[in-house]
């Protein structure tokens, strides 16, 4: 089983994360990209923040809108994520806030 960290970014201060999955040993780099791009998404969106790439589709009249409502603010090609193996050394003991966390699934042997 390869234990994965997740980072996580709007591209907006304050509002970053990190989240963790399991997967398993054969899991290609391309998949763990994908699946980082995945969450960074879903975590933008959380805070109404969305990739510019979802801005291709629309009619320039919709456009037109988002950015006199000011909402076009809220589309940026800032969002970002990218993963590493976890290293319970690097991770272990790391919350928001400080403090510790025990996860019996990341826990260091």
């Amino acid at each position: 089983m390869r234990k994965i960290i997740f980072h996580l970014s709007t591209g907006f201060a304050g509002m970053d994360a990190t989240d963790n999955g399991s997967y398993p040993d054969d899991v290609t780099t391309e998949e763990l990209d994908n699946d980082a791009w995945q969450r960074a998404i879903q975590h933008a969106e959380s805070y109404g923040i969305y990739p510019d790439s979802d801005l291709e589709d629309i009619s320039a009249e919709d456009y037109d809108h988002l950015v006199q409502s000011g909402d076009a603010d809220n589309y940026t090609d800032n969002i970002d994520g990218w993963w590493e193996d976890y290293d319970p050394e690097k991770h272990d003991g790391l919350v928001a806030g400080g403090g510790n966390w025990e996860w019996e699934e990341f826990k260091a042997p």
